[in-house]
């Protein structure tokens, strides 16, 4: 019977984790000569892109590798994305993504009040 009831409680939580998803920046993808074209056709960057636009009210939480040289890589990828039309206020910056190779983009909703 305990186990049934855990069980039952263990579906929302994997319902909800189904429903987030991260869009990946690889060390590698990120490597390569920067410019527009190459910004806005990676595909982590394009997907989360379209996704915040389709998300009325949401907001970008970039989630990157700690220390210097993910600071670093952030900070670029910020001024990136102020210069294609993303409003600084729209995203979150938050260090320690799961690994250090990469940069987690991720659209949350607009929170109802």
């Amino acid at each position: 019977m305990k186990k049934l009831f855990l069980g039952l409680l263990l579906v929302p939580v994997g319902m909800v984790q189904a429903l987030e998803t991260s869009h990946i920046l690889t060390a590698e993808q990120w490597a390569v000569p920067r410019n527009v074209e190459t910004i806005i056709q990676m595909p982590a960057l394009a997907n989360a892109m379209a996704e915040l636009q389709a998300t009325r009210g949401g907001r970008l939480v970039i989630r990157y590798p700690g220390g210097d040289a993910g600071t670093l890589w952030m900070n670029e990828l910020h001024s990136w994305l102020v210069s294609l039309g993303v409003s600084s206020t729209d995203m979150e910056r938050v260090p320690g993504s799961a690994n250090s190779q990469v940069i987690e983009l991720e659209i949350m909703p607009a929170v109802s009040n």
